[in-house]
């Protein structure tokens, strides 16, 4: 797929359900977007139970882009509301086996404060890109053999977010002033068997208070200047 919108998009009108889907065997160049869900609030529907495995993805704006968020020209985000019919729903995708070459960001997931986005799992991905991964508002988010390398900001930046579980994790370009991982609001938070590659700064670093409620096993920070903090500071 070359030179379009998004190589495989699903919404943003979902009000009438999208499930059981797969989408494998892809290359994409020069997209705006590689893999792409998207709705807003007051759409309804639900996206579930899809796949999409072995990707290559090149010269793309985001690699993988997960919003209920997606707003049209001139529109503007609007207020959290009580969960209804008017509330997408996303739940049980799975996104594995991708490559993704020189995008502006590599991974975007942003849910609702109301409804987050639930039982995501992003496995064996490799993205070198300006601007690494960023969520918020997710549920049970898995995040396992993905190694982002960022020239900006860090790696991985997750706020507001609850159950996550971060296996094999890493950067092979980190950035001495800046975390490899960020999180805010995250709690019970898991972060395991991942490795800080030498250059590492800070490896893990949370918001003050937070560091309690994150469970670290069998991490390598041997390369690590600092392996975990507590800071207020502002991250994009």
């Amino acid at each position: 797929m070359h030179h379009a919108h998004g190589a495989v998009t699903l919404g943003s009108e979902i009000p009438g359900g999208i499930r059981n889907v797969v989408a494998d065997n892809l290359t994409c160049d020069g997209t705006q977007i590689g893999i792409r869900i998207k709705s807003r609030r007051g759409r309804g529907g639900v996206v579930e139970d899809v796949r999409f495995d072995n990707w290559t993805m090149e010269n793309v704006g985001i690699g993988i882009d997960v919003t209920r968020y997606y707003l049209m020209e001139g529109e503007t985000k609007t207020s959290p509301e009580p969960v209804s019919v008017r509330t997408p729903v996303f739940c049980n995708i799975a996104i594995s086996h991708v490559t993704i070459n020189h995008p502006r960001t590599a991974i975007d997931i942003d849910g609702l404060p109301e409804m987050p986005v639930s039982d995501l799992r992003i496995s064996d991905v490799i993205a070198s890109a300006k601007t690494g991964m960023r969520g918020s508002f997710t549920d049970a988010l898995e995040l396992r053999d993905v190694q982002v390398n960022a020239s900006t900001g860090p790696a991985f930046l997750i706020k507001d977010s609850r159950e996550l579980d971060l296996d094999g994790v890493s950067t092979r370009r980190p950035l001495s002033d800046t975390p490899v991982i960020r999180l805010e609001r995250c709690p019970n938070t898991i972060l395991r068997d991942s490795r800080a590659f030498p250059g590492t700064g800070t490896f893990l670093s949370v918001a003050p208070g937070e560091l309690k409620s994150i469970l670290l096993e069998g991490n390598d920070c041997n390369n690590v200047q600092k392996p975990s903090e507590e800071t207020a500071g502002q991250f994009r």
